[in-house]
Parts: structure tokens; sequence; C-alpha cells
């Protein structure tokens, strides 16, 4: 029914084709938030470390059994492995073949043993894992079948800023001692925001995530500073909204604090400072996505009126020493 073969790289039409197809699911999952794959990963080539490496599924047009109907593009998965040997698995099937049985196919023939020689399917994947974005019954139906545990998980969070649902958004107190600077659109290489993430003491994995999301750029940073103008700590927004379940949605991307500010309530004056921005721009919700695990986080959050939307698990096989990664 499927065929398949690894690629080091992919070129000329194999490659557009699986640019149409990410493009296509892309579109049809946004307003759900399933998983999307960054058509620049699709053009990567990788040997040795960080090896990169590309498995286009491919079926007769419509799953047809007739050998004379062309083969096309089902699904994609992309695979990076790391020095330590954790592969990093982002995989989509197009739109038309799902709920046709080619993922659990695939993982029928291809198996998940991480264990022999060259890893999982030669790649050198000692340990694989993939993030299953939002509340994806068909992961959660295959997780089960082949008992692949999750190992970390990350909320997303919507607040009402308008409408039936909204609840007042009461200003809070600067701390004595503290100023917020004025909003400021976000440039790369931001002194300011280095000084605090340096100061941050994050887990590694959620340090990286944060520094590969600001380094895109876009968006607005409002950040605050003690009396001698050092930066305690930043929030970086967005009032650009897109359409999500019929309401006006934007992101809250990433609220940092310094170690020493932390315990003070700059947390919530920060937030709260992006949430009003938001709404005096008509964004009728805003979203942000957090830790469950981070206690300090969830009870600020709902203290702000902050509702759970999804669950984002991900998903590992085989064993690693090295921390899960953050939610991209």
């Amino acid at each position: 029914m499927i065929t398949y073969e690894w690629r080091p790289e992919l070129t000329g039409a194999e490659l557009d084709e699986v640019l149409d197809l990410i493009s296509a699911a892309a579109e049809y999952d946004e307003e759900a938030g399933f998983s999307s794959i960054d058509p620049d990963t699709v053009r990567e080539s990788g040997a040795g470390v960080g090896t990169v490496a590309h498995l286009p599924i491919k079926a007769r047009r419509d799953l047809s059994p007739l050998d004379d109907v062309p083969m096309v593009i089902v699904a994609y998965l992309h695979l990076s492995v790391d020095a330590d040997g954790v592969g990093t698995v982002s995989y989509v099937v197009h739109p038309d073949y799902r709920s046709r049985g080619v993922t659990t196919l695939l993982v029928e023939e291809i198996g998940l043993d991480v264990s022999g020689a060259g890893g999982w399917e030669r790649t050198g994947a000692k340990a694989l894992r993939c993030w299953a974005y939002a509340t994806h019954p068909a992961s959660g139906r295959l997780t089960r079948r082949f008992g692949v545990p999750a190992v970390s998980r990350q909320w997303s969070l919507a607040r009402h800023l308008a409408g039936p649902f909204a609840l007042p958004l009461d200003e809070t107190e600067v701390p004595d001692g503290v100023t917020l600077g004025d909003p400021r659109d976000l440039v790369v290489d931001d002194p300011a925001i280095e000084q605090v993430l340096s100061a941050a003491q994050l887990p590694e994995r959620h340090h990286d995530r944060v520094s590969a999301d600001l380094r895109r750029g876009g968006g607005t940073v409002v950040d605050a500073r003690d009396d001698e103008g050092n930066v305690l700590g930043f929030v970086w927004y967005t009032t650009e909204h897109r359409v999500h379940l019929e309401l006006r949605t934007a992101r809250i991307h990433a609220l940092v604090l310094s170690e020493k500010a932390r315990g003070l309530g700059l947390g919530t004056t920060l937030l709260t400072a992006a949430l009003a921005r938001q709404r005096d721009a008509g964004v009728q919700v805003s979203q942000l996505r957090i830790d469950p695990d981070d206690a300090g986080a969830v009870r600020m959050c709902r203290l702000l009126a902050f509702e759970q939307e999804d669950v984002h698990s991900c998903y590992q096989v085989g064993a690693t020493t090295s921390p899960p990664p953050a939610f991209r």
C-alpha cells in the first residue's frame, strides 16, 4: 500500500511535492492547532553531528489498488539526530489521506526498534521524540496502540479580553523601585533581552527555545527595570491577530524574569500590561503556553482568568538522559 525510502536531502519534483503537502496540511490544521512543519526544515541537508534525514511516504493516488495509477506523496517524516543520538521527529499526513491507516501501516512496517546497530533505521537515533500538538485523537490512538509514553507536556491557555466570557482586567501595581518601559518593537540581539535571559537561570531547553523564537523577531516587548536601570524581566507579545474559533486571537510569546525579580509580583504586572495592550488593540482572546509543572506560572495564569485550552504531549521511544525538549 505504501512505499518509502530515506533521503539525506530532497530535491526536484520530490521536494516540491513535499512542500505542497506540508503547506496543505498547515492550512488544514491551523484552526485546530495541530503539528506543522517549517518549510525550511524540508530543505535541510545534514550529515554527521545533527544528521538530518527525510522520509517521503508514497502510495497510489487515492490508495488505488491498480498498478497503473501514479504514486504520490501522502505523508512526510523529518528526522533530526543530535550528538547524543536523540532523534526529533516531525511528521504530517496529507489531509486527503488521513484516517486511512497510512501512519499505522508505516509504524507496523518500519517499526520502533532503536536498540539495533546504527539505531532506528540505521539513522543513528537511539531514542525518538515527537511532539503532538493539541489534543489530537490520532496521536492518542497510535501511542496507546504501540505503547509509546509521553515524557513532557505543555498547556495552551486562553484568556477572553472581550465578549460575554471576558472578566474585568484589573490593573496591578508596579512593585516599589520598578519601572515599566514603553512598548517597543522586538529587534534581534536586543541587549536588554539578553541581560534578562542570562540572569533568568532557565532550564537549558527553555533558554534555547526562547532564544530561537526571539531570533525570528516580530511582536512587541515591554521590560521592567530597577532604579539603577537593570532589566529585571520582559514580556513579549503581539497585537496582530488571527481568527481562531471565529474570534480575534493574539499570542503572548514569552514572559521571562531574572532570578532576583521572582516573587515580587512582577510577572503578573508585565503579563497584565501585555493583556491590556492586546485588549485595546481589539484582540478578543489572548493565548499563551506554559509548562504545567511550573506551579508559580500556573497559579499566576489562573488568577488572571486564563483557562486551559489544549494539552500538547512529547512522546518518546527509547531511553536517554537528555532532558525532554521544550515545546516549540
